[in-house]
C-alpha cells in the first residue's frame, strides 16, 4: 500500500485535490472530518475544549459554536496551540485505525487529507508528501471571494505554515493556478506514478 500525505493551505484547493483522487480509486481520510467528529457533543475533545476556554464557545444546546472557535484559533496563537495539543491526539488515533483498515482491506493507494499533515507530525505515517500549492496572492483572492476581509484573509493565512515551507519539505507540489483540467491532469499522472510505485 501507498500512503500519500496530501496539504495545503486554506484556499489551495487541496478539498478538491482530495475529491479527485477519491475518484481515481484511492482511498482518502479526512483530518477536517475527524476534527469535526472528536469534538461532537459529549465526545472527549468536546470536554477537553469546555474546561480549557468555558462554556462561552458552546450554544445554548452545548454544541461547539465553530466559527467563533475558528475566530480564536486565527487571532490567538496560545490557543491554537493548546487546541492541537488537546485534539491531534484523538485525529492522530482515528487516522492510525483508519490505516489499519486500509491495510487488511488491501487497499493500493491511502490519502492522508489533512491541513496540518507537517505540524502534526501525520507526515511520518506517509511514504510521499504531496502539497497543494496556489501561492498566497491567489490565496487571497480566493479567500475575500468567500466574503473575507482583506486583514481576515492575511490573518488565515498567516496562522499556518508558510506555502514556502510546505513546498520544501514536499516531494510534489502540485499546482492549482490554471484550471480545473490542469489540475486534474497533473493528479491523475502522479496517481499513476504511485500506483506503479513511482514516488
Amino acid at each position: 500500500m501507498v500512503i500519500i500525505g496530501l496539504t495545503g493551505g486554506i484556499a489551495t484547493g487541496k478539498s478538491t485535490a482530495s475529491e479527485y483522487l477519491l475518484e481515481l480509486g484511492a482511498s482518502v481520510w479526512d483530518a477536517d472530518r475527524a476534527a469535526r467528529e472528536v469534538v461532537e457533543h459529549d465526545k472527549p475533545g468536546w470536554h477537553a475544549l469546555k474546561a480549557a476556554f468555558g462554556a462561552a464557545y458552546f450554544d445554548d444546546q452545548g454544541n461547539l459554536m465553530r466559527e467563533k472557535l475558528a475566530d480564536k484559533i486565527f487571532t490567538d496563537p496560545e490557543a491554537r496551540k493548546k487546541i492541537n495539543e488537546l485534539l491531534h491526539p484523538a485525529i492522530l488515533d482515528d487516522m492510525r485505525q483508519w490505516l489499519q483498515s486500509c491495510r487488511a482491506e488491501g487497499v493500493a493507494v491511502a490519502v492522508i487529507d489533512a491541513p496540518l499533515l507537517l505540524e502534526s507530525g501525520a507526515d511520518h505515517y506517509a511514504d510521499v508528501v504531496w502539497v497543494v500549492s496556489c501561492g498566497v496572492d491567489e490565496q487571497m483572492n480566493r479567500l475575500m471571494a468567500r466574503g473575507l476581509s482583506y486583514d481576515d484573509a492575511q490573518k488565515r493565512i498567516e496562522a499556518q505554515m508558510s506555502d514556502r515551507e510546505r513546498r520544501r519539505r514536499a516531494r510534489r507540489v502540485i499546482d492549482t493556478c490554471g484550471t480545473v483540467t490542469d489540475t486534474r491532469r497533473h493528479l491523475e499522472a502522479l496517481y499513476q506514478e504511485a500506483l506503479a510505485g513511482e514516488l
